[in-house]
């Protein structure tokens, strides 16, 4: 939002007038301000970039939520729901999902959250042939190695850092490589070596064996 713009929203908000365009005489309204964001807006105050008096003009009742990756358990309860209203929408009876199918979801990143999800889903549904829901049957979509998230978090010791980014290396890979030998062949490691990191990093869910296996 640009500085002018700031500026107007919190003339707004403070005396509940606006004028609109063409217009010479204002307007006035009585009505709630509901604001959504993706950046840290006390962050951007710091650089001087939002302003501190329209930051707690806004910030009465905050509700944060958190992205899709940091609660996967409701990966499968949303998958369920999805499935089944994409078919109550087509008409037709809602397929089965396998059980391999949750771990496989739960272990990508899911960087445009609930509706990259949903957008999934309704695309695998639309092109499904048979009755069950498959990881085969789901396209993600590839993210380059070099657009790995490497946060601004320097905390710690050296082995500290390197450890966070390995497991955003693994997080990312495992979503694509969900065979823990197919991940140690692309990392070009051995298959205990990844295993090992695996279960260091508690990424070794229940149903990787499944993957292996099949």
């Amino acid at each position: 939002m640009s500085p002018r713009m700031q500026t107007k929203l919190l003339r707004f908000l403070n005396d509940g007038t606006f004028r609109r365009v063409g217009e010479e005489h204002e307007v006035h309204v009585d009505v709630r301000v509901i604001c959504a964001t993706q950046k840290n807006l006390q962050e951007l105050v710091s650089r001087g970039e939002f302003r501190e008096d329209l930051f707690y003009r806004l910030n009465v009742l905050t509700l944060s939520i958190p992205p899709l990756r940091e609660h996967a358990r409701d990966i499968q309860p949303l998958t369920e729901m999805f499935v089944s209203r994409y078919a109550d929408e087509q008409g037709g009876a809602a397929p089965s999902i396998s059980p391999q199918l949750a771990g496989y979801l739960s272990r990508y990143s899911w960087p445009g959250n609930v509706r990259q999800l949903k957008n999934t889903l309704y695309r695998a549904m639309a092109q499904l042939e048979g009755d069950e829901l498959r990881p085969k049957d789901i396209i993600l979509p590839e993210q380059a190695e070099h657009e790995l998230p490497m946060d601004d978090n320097l905390e710690g010791s050296l082995d500290d850092i390197t450890g966070r980014y390995e497991r955003a290396v693994l997080v990312r890979l495992y979503s694509h490589y969900p065979s823990t030998r197919k991940l140690a062949k692309r990392l070009g490691v051995s298959h205990t070596a990844i295993a090992n990191k695996l279960r260091e990093y508690g990424l070794n869910k229940k149903g990787a064996g499944e993957d292996e296996a099949g």
